[in-house]
């Protein structure tokens, strides 16, 4: 009992870590955010324990699943094998590590997702090595059952608070940087001004979580809040994201 009670502290302990992190979204860069400035291009690492195998987890489900998350958020990801090539070796790393103790009755499992870059000591300039330049974690405990759901939901979670940082990094005037065909709106302008960006880039929108898109003068845009809007230059374009035309406005 005394160790669940420890378990569930730190879980509370983390979960306010991570609504910190949103609250102070909009603030002033941090290093840790700073670090992710310029980054073009990343691979994704994921690195699990050996009694991951006990559960139902699938490693490469998994990176799947984060790796269409990042591109859904226009970052270009490039495949693991590839990592050396990418400028500054830039991969984000996911590790799952998941044991069960012989006292308890539930697996308890740590996340973890690290950004590791290679960079130059300001002593030593020619030296260059690879350091996590940013850093999630996650620590909590469930059923074998559970894990198949509570694992996934909350890299998820973990990785949205990569992409926001991000962007928060990597967002002018707000418009993302880069020329990705589709992209998430910046989370830090006016609505006013986030939604005439989009009007004026893409011929048509959506919301992240939708599957449908609309004319930017839809009715239906209003009602979509500024940080899921995403943008595409082609009907083409949106059907392939899965999208399908809205009945209001008929694209």
């Amino acid at each position: 009992m005394r160790t669940n009670r420890k378990m569930n502290l730190k879980v509370v302990m983390v979960i306010c870590l991570l609504a910190g992190l949103t609250a102070n979204s909009s603030a002033k860069l941090n290093p840790r955010q700073q670090s992710l400035k310029g980054v073009q291009a990343m691979t994704v690492d994921v690195v699990c324990s050996q009694d991951v195998k006990d559960t139902d987890l699938k490693q490469q489900d998994i990176r799947e699943n984060i790796v269409k998350q990042l591109e859904q958020a226009g970052i270009k990801i490039m495949p693991v094998q590839l990592w050396q090539t990418v400028p500054g070796r830039c991969r984000l790393k996911v590790l799952i590590k998941v044991y069960r103790p012989s006292d308890l009755k539930t697996f308890i499992y740590n996340l973890k997702v690290c950004f590791v870059q290679t960079v130059a000591l300001e002593r030593i300039p020619e030296a260059k090595i690879d350091v996590v330049t940013w850093e999630l974690a996650w620590l909590a405990h469930g059923s074998k059952n559970r894990l198949t759901e509570t694992v996934p939901k909350n890299l998820k979670i973990m990785t949205d608070n990569f992409i926001r940082d991000y962007h928060l990094a990597n967002t002018q005037d707000g418009e993302l940087s880069g020329n990705s065909e589709s992209n998430i709106v910046s989370v830090t302008a006016p609505k006013g001004q986030v939604r005439s960006g989009v009007a004026a880039r893409y011929k048509y929108v959506s919301s992240k979580n939708s599957q449908v898109f609309h004319r930017p003068q839809c009715r239906s845009v209003k009602r979509i809040k500024p940080e899921n809007l995403v943008g595409y230059n082609s009907k083409d374009e949106a059907i392939q994201a899965g999208k399908r035309p809205c009945k209001v406005c008929k694209p």
